[in-house]
């Protein structure tokens, strides 16, 4: 990925349970990739590469902790594509652990190696809870 996932679009998600997912994103993603939980309440959608390095990484952690990472991203996991019109279907599963299951609308993000599908309130939380100023002290303190 030369410039990784970016961007945001807020996509409808039909009465069916599937959301768009946007074109530029979809080369990224591959014809198939992996859905399973993402951190801050999200749904994360790892291209086949990335999510075998992010369970790479998780087979370097701690065993007790391994195991809390493993329970929590990898018994949601699951192998996906996208459908004809390039869409998703989330699962009501899936839809139940990151608050869409009454939702319309959601965030699709491209998040550097990954996408994320995010109730749109909590998006605009996370968004609107960082300020300037920490993103300046956090570029500052790993000199970026």
């Amino acid at each position: 990925m030369q410039y990784g996932l970016m961007g945001n679009r807020v996509n409808k998600i039909d009465a069916k349970g599937r959301i768009s997912i946007p074109a530029y994103m979809r080369g990224e993603l591959g014809s198939e990739f992996i859905a399973s939980r993402g951190t801050g309440k999200c749904l994360a959608l790892y291209p086949l590469d990335e999510w075998d390095k992010f369970v790479a990484s998780i087979e370097n952690v701690k065993h007790t902790k391994r195991k809390q990472l493993k329970l929590f991203f990898l018994a949601n996991a699951e192998r996906m594509s996208l459908d004809g019109q390039g869409r998703l279907l989330l699962n009501e599963e899936l839809r139940k652990c990151v608050d869409l299951i009454d939702e319309n609308e959601a965030v699709v993000f491209g998040n550097g190696n990954k996408v994320e599908i995010w109730n749109c309130k909590q998006f605009a939380d996370e968004v609107g809870g960082i300020s300037v100023e920490e993103v300046e002290d956090i570029l500052d303190e790993f000199d970026i």
